[in-house]
C-alpha cells in the first residue's frame, strides 16, 4: 500500500486511528495518533481512512443542506416564540387589556432563578405594561397573577396603592380567572 504524509489511517490491530506525519521507508511510518502522539507503525498494518467525500458526509450539499435546516429550524422557534409571547403577554380588547404574569409567559427557563428574582421579573413587566396601557389610554387593565401564595397579588396592589392611589382595582371576573387576576380600572 502507497502511504503519504497527511493521509488518515486506521489502525488493523488496535482501535482508532490518526494521521501519517512522515512515512519513513517503505515499511515504517510515523502517524501522529488521536492523543497528539507520534508513534512508528509496519505501514502493512495501517488502513488508509476512505476520505470524507467518499462517504458524502462533508461534501459541500450535506454542509449546505444540513445549514439551511438549522436556519429554518432557528427561524421557525424565533417565530413561534414571538407569536405565543405576544399572544399571552398583551391582548388589547376595545381599551382593555390583558396581561399574564406567570413566568413561564414572560421567559423562556426561570430554572436557577430565586423567588426573588421571579418577582422582580413579574413586577418589572406589570410597570411596564401598565404605563403603556395608560398611554395608551385603555379604560380597564386585567392582570392575570395566579393564585399561588399570593406575594404576587400583594406586591401588585402595594404598587397600585402606593403609586397611583387614585385607581380602582379589585378582583377580576371570578367566573373567567378565579381568585388569579385582578381587575384595575385605568380612568
Amino acid at each position: 500500500m502507497k502511504v503519504k504524509p497527511g493521509d488518515k489511517v486506521t489502525f488493523l490491530n488496535e482501535e482508532g486511528g490518526g494521521v501519517i506525519t512522515e512515512v519513513l521507508n517503505e515499511r515504517y511510518a510515523i502517524v501522529e495518533n488521536e492523543d497528539g502522539f507520534d508513534e512508528k507503525y509496519l505501514i502493512s498494518e495501517l488502513v488508509l481512512a476512505g476520505n470524507a467525500k467518499s462517504y458524502k458526509l462533508d461534501g459541500i450539499e450535506h454542509v449546505l443542506s444540513v445549514q439551511e435546516k438549522i436556519q429554518s429550524e432557528g427561524k421557525m422557534k424565533i417565530h413561534e416564540d414571538f407569536d405565543r409571547k405576544s399572544r399571552s403577554l398583551v391582548s388589547y380588547v376595545q381599551d382593555e387589556v390583558e396581561i399574564d404574569l406567570h413566568i413561564e409567559e414572560l421567559i423562556d427557563s426561570h430554572r436557577g432563578m430565586s423567588n426573588g428574582e421571579i418577582l422582580s421579573v413579574q413586577m418589572a413587566n406589570f410597570k411596564r405594561e401598565l404605563n403603556v396601557a395608560i398611554q395608551r389610554k385603555a379604560k380597564k387593565m386585567i392582570v392575570i397573577h395566579g393564585v399561588g401564595e399570593g406575594t404576587l397579588k400583594s406586591e401588585i396592589h402595594r404598587e397600585l396603592y402606593e403609586h397611583y392611589p387614585n385607581m380602582e382595582y379589585h378582583d377580576a371576573n371570578y367566573r373567567k380567572y378565579g381568585y388569579g387576576a385582578t381587575e384595575i380600572i385605568l380612568h
